[in-house]
């Protein structure tokens, strides 16, 4: 018989290759569309951030503007890019006739709305002194700190809840049940710069221990014009008095904090900016 040789089964050097060629094409493509795609979810994440931070702001600032009466005091302080304001907390109702002589109130639990308990610490109430109901010219909110908060019983018996008052609780008598009583803190809303260098909308509060630090509530927004303010009066012209604002127009412009590179974004390639524009009419104006 010839014998048969058996040659070992493999690859040649050329197959080889053909191989490692191909597969760095596939890699390397793999790899660009991984690159890209990060890329993309990076630049649409800040975009989400700029976009979502307008909207909060144009959301809540027009809100605290809208339950402020410049008539009444409520607009404190106004800054180009600032302003200081009552900002109304809680609704409620009186449900039972109050007591002057101890300076307390019982509101509905069932008919007080608001964003929060009432905090002693930073609160006040304005409550509705209706005195003679035959004639409007004595009714006006008295302006009362509040000292204490504690459980309370409604004139129907009905849970409610009971607010101690300093200030001139005397005039508490001409106050029927039924009246509405707000509560009110006073904030300041401004541009704010973090340590990071980056602007936001920034949020502080006066209580008893004074005015607290400056707090970061939305953004990102640009350091140069990321929040800016203008007050009209009754005939439509900028004004600089409190009790005479009418309406406020706020413009807030969002900036992302990272370029963005999305093909065929006009802000492809450096950091992306949008802006809002919005106009608020105060309350009883």
């Amino acid at each position: 018989m010839v014998p048969v040789t058996v040659r070992p089964r493999g690859f040649t050097l050329v197959e080889l290759l053909v191989v490692l060629v191909v597969a760095g094409v596939a890699l390397g493509a793999v790899g660009l569309l991984l690159t890209s795609s990060q890329r993309f979810y990076r630049s649409a994440s800040q975009v989400l951030d700029v976009e979502d931070g307008l909207r909060a702001v144009a959301q809540l600032v027009p809100a605290e503007l809208r339950e402020a009466s410049a008539r009444s005091g409520d607009i404190v302080g106004m800054g180009r890019d600032s302003v200081t304001l009552r900002a109304m907390r809680s609704l409620a109702v009186v449900c039972a006739p109050p007591d002057a002589g101890a300076g307390s109130v019982v509101v509905a639990d069932s008919l007080t709305y608001g964003w929060r308990a009432v905090d002693p610490s930073r609160d006040r109430a304005l409550v509705f002194r209706d005195g003679d109901p035959t004639t409007a010219a004595d009714d006006r909110w008295l302006n009362l700190a509040v000292t204490d908060v504690g459980p309370g019983v409604c004139a129907d018996g009905s849970p409610g809840t009971t607010l101690r008052l300093a200030g001139a609780t005397a005039d508490l008598d001409g106050v029927p049940a039924g009246a509405p009583l707000r509560t009110y803190e006073l904030v300041t809303y401004r541009l704010y710069t973090d340590d990071q260098g980056v602007s936001w909308l920034g949020q502080r509060g006066l209580s008893s221990s004074g005015w607290s630090a400056l707090s970061p509530v939305a953004g990102p927004l640009r350091q140069a014009g990321g929040l800016s303010f203008e007050y009209f009066d009754s005939a439509g012209a900028a004004t600089t008095s409190p009790a005479d604002v009418v309406r406020v127009g706020v413009a807030v412009r969002g900036i992302s904090t990272a370029p963005i590179d999305v093909p065929g974004r006009r802000a492809s390639g450096r950091a992306y900016e949008d802006s809002v524009y919005v106009q608020v009419a105060l309350r009883n104006r």
